[in-house]
């Protein structure tokens, strides 16, 4: 009985082991892409092209042909993060832009108010036309 428990017990212990021991002085730890325990996946081209775009490697021909999960997550939310800026910049100079051409058509005279008064005034012009035409 102590021989089965001991035997399903000792890889967690050997795991926590692992993750908790300090490295020795003077050795260099090994980097999350050297020593991943996590599943290993095979990217597609899009998920290359993000390992890319975050600078995770400097091209493509870099990348291995299988990385880990956890990697391709982080540069997944990286992503998200990084386009989530570009569209909140791309979002304020469009408001920018929209505001500047507004004070622009104050300034000419042209407003909504007016632009739907001319809408109508064509519109009764039309009708009359074909009221016209009809007799």
């Amino acid at each position: 009985m102590d021989k089965l428990l001991l035997f399903r017990i000792r890889p967690s212990i050997n795991i926590l082991r692992r993750f908790m021991c300090t490295p020795q002085a003077g050795t260099n730890p090994p980097t999350i892409r050297e020593n991943s325990m996590g599943a290993r996946y095979r990217p597609n081209e899009f998920q290359k092209f993000l390992l890319v775009w975050t600078k995770k490697y400097k091209s493509k021909a870099e990348i291995p042909k299988e990385v880990s999960l956890d990697l391709l997550e982080r540069t997944r939310s990286q992503a998200r993060i990084k386009l989530s800026n570009y569209l909140i910049l791309l979002t304020i100079l469009a408001s920018l832009y929209a505001v500047m051409s507004g004070k622009a058509a104050a300034k000419r005279g042209e407003s909504v108010q007016q632009m739907n008064l001319d809408w109508h005034k064509q519109y009764e012009e039309d009708y009359k036309k074909k009221q016209e035409a009809q007799k």
